[in-house]
Parts: structure tokens; sequence; C-alpha cells
């Protein structure tokens, strides 16, 4: 059996018919290429600093000008508290615990979501997977870019906190690990209106975050910087594909067969 489609290349249906096999109207399911959605994303994450008002300014410079006061003033007394506290079994904890913030983890997170929805007719959990999936995809792509750009070095070179080679391949800022696990983490928390979800998806992601300051991967500030894009992305993707799904935009997967191939696609 062959698969004559994936997740990220499906076909499209140039006359598509409803239920009853009569011609779609502009409500009626047709199969759309995943890959829309998460270029309708990633278009949608990157020019909306154009539509900022003021505030949204203000804002932002606010939140720089925190992370450089971070920087400058408790990277290193922190960096340097949380090794002096170091144990075996806390090293044991926060490496596992960090992988919350990649794929190992994450990626398995989501699919539980998708298979659960799928079992349960539940629409919200498969949602949920596709939104972390898009915005795992599109915060990858935004930190390794400003980790390229700013070359800040490692807590563990012993090179110290305000060390910059941009361009030369020192990728400690923005904190990767922190950036996908808050990602993971805005996606569900947005999803559900619960406070235990709230506390146990952002709990998660703090302890990830955490991991990576003990572990001497990263200084504080490059933590900050990571929860704020994942949170930040995640949160607003999760809202702009609420907005499209409301008007009829469903991008739900569906497993089907033609008899000789199987074929995965999106419907909205």
């Amino acid at each position: 059996m062959s698969t004559s489609t994936t997740a990220a290349s499906l076909t499209d249906t140039s006359t598509p018919t409803n239920s009853a096999g009569h011609p779609a109207g502009p409500e009626s399911l047709v199969s759309i290429d995943y890959l829309k959605l998460i270029w309708a994303d990633a278009r949608e994450t990157a020019t909306e600093p154009l539509r900022w008002d003021g505030d949204d300014l203000r804002n932002a410079g606010l939140i720089g000008g925190g992370l450089v006061l971070s920087m400058v003033f408790l990277d290193k007394p922190i960096r340097n508290d949380a090794q002096r506290n170091r144990s075996r079994s806390a090293d044991r904890f926060f490496v596992d615990i960090q992988k919350f913030g990649t794929k190992q983890y994450g990626l398995p997170v989501l699919a539980g979501f998708y298979a659960y929805g799928e079992f349960a007719d539940d629409y919200e959990s498969k949602t949920v997977a596709l939104d972390g999936l898009s915005a795992s995809v599109i915060t990858a792509l935004i930190t390794s870019s400003i980790k390229g750009v700013v070359g800040r070095a490692r807590p563990n070179t012993g090179l110290g906190p305000h060390h910059f080679s941009p361009f030369q391949g020192d990728y400690s800022f923005p904190s990767g690990h922190a950036t996908g696990a808050f990602a993971f983490a805005s996606v569900i928390a947005s999803h559900y209106d619960s406070t235990w979800v709230d506390v146990t998806a952002y709990g998660i992601a703090g302890l990830v975050g955490v991991a990576r300051i003990e572990q001497d991967a990263h200084w504080t500030s490059d933590v900050v910087a990571g929860a704020l894009i994942g949170g930040l992305v995640g949160h607003h993707l999760v809202e702009f594909n609420r907005e499209m799904r409301a008007r009829g935009i469903a991008m739900m997967p569906t497993v089907g067969t033609d008899g000789r191939e199987l074929t995965l696609t999106w419907e909205f």
C-alpha cells in the first residue's frame, strides 16, 4: 500500500461535492493542502508587528528593556546560584523535564491530543494538535533565526552573559527549549477555559525553562525571551485559526482510501 499524500503535501479537489454528491457550496468541505494552514499562520505571525498600535509598540519596548536589564543585573547571579545548588537528583529530574520543550516529548503529546480527538470525536482536541504543530514549526524558525543573528555565548562556555558574536555559531539567545515548551503550553491553555489546564501546561513549561538554567545551557534572559516568543505566538495563532474556522475553515485531516492507496486530506 502506498501513501498518495502526506501531512505536508495534500491534494486539492477541483470540483468538490457535498455529502449528497451535489456540487459543493462555499460552506461545504473540500480538500486543501495543510501547508496552506502553516503558510497562513507564518504570514500572520510575520506581519503582525506591522499592525501594532502605540500601546503594542510601548509594550514591546518595555519587554525589550526588561530583557536588557535582566542581562545586565540578573543573568550572572542567577546562574551562579543555580550552579551552586545543583544535585544529582535535581539533574536527573531536569534532564527529563526539559524534553517537554523538544519534539521528543512535544510531538507525542500533540499526537495524543489528536488520537483522543479522533477516538472520542472531540473536535477541540484535534485542533489543539493542528495548532500546536503549526506553532511548533513557526516558533522553531523564529528562534533559529534570532539565535544565528544574535550569537550569544552559552553560560557553560565561561565567556559571560555579555559575550556576543553575531553569525559566528553561538546559539544561546533565545532558549529553543523554552520557546517550544511555551508554544505548546499556550496552544493547549488557549483551547481550554480551565484553571487546572493553565496551571499544568504553564507549570511544565516553566520547569523546562528552569531546567535550561539549572543545566547551565542558558541564561535567565534567554529563557524569558523564549517563553515570550513561544507564548505570544502560540496564543495568537490559536485566536487567528479560531477566527478562520469560525468562517467555515476547519482544516481537519481525514484518513481514507480509494481501494488502492491510503489518502490523507485536510478539509475545510
